[in-house]
């Protein structure tokens, strides 16, 4: 195996392991944690397809350095994108209120309190 086919496996299991925490994180939105965990799944198995295949050394004469180029966008789109743009579209995400959008940080009362001679307004 080539250092190219290296860095795909890698890519295959980081995305396993954040896809897995993922839905474990979100079990309670059935769907998204649903999602999450295909995703997951597709990541270890293509991770071990490629694995097992090199190890037995299957010739596949349309595997091209610009096929698999295109291959690894795709897997990107599908492992990545599609399970957040599903969450998003069905409201199965978790909800940020106005409150908590509009909050103010912790760290600001702080800031311009410590600020000396700084012309910064307080409310």
């Amino acid at each position: 195996m080539t250092p190219f086919w290296y860095a795909i496996v890698a890519l295959c299991v980081v995305a396993a392991l954040i896809n897995g925490a993922l839905a474990f994180a979100r079990r309670k939105h059935p769907l998204a944690a649903t999602m999450r965990g295909v995703a997951a799944v597709v990541s270890i198995a293509l991770a071990a397809g490629i694995v097992l295949g090199k190890a037995i050394a299957m010739a596949h004469p349309y595997l091209t350095k610009e096929n698999v180029f295109i291959g690894v966008g795709v897997f990107i789109a599908v492992v990545f994108l599609l399970p957040s743009y599903i969450e998003k579209q069905a409201g199965d995400a978790p909800k940020v209120t106005m409150q908590q959008r509009a909050a103010r940080p912790a760290n600001a009362t702080i800031r311009l309190r410590d600020a000396k001679g700084a012309d910064e307004w307080v409310n």
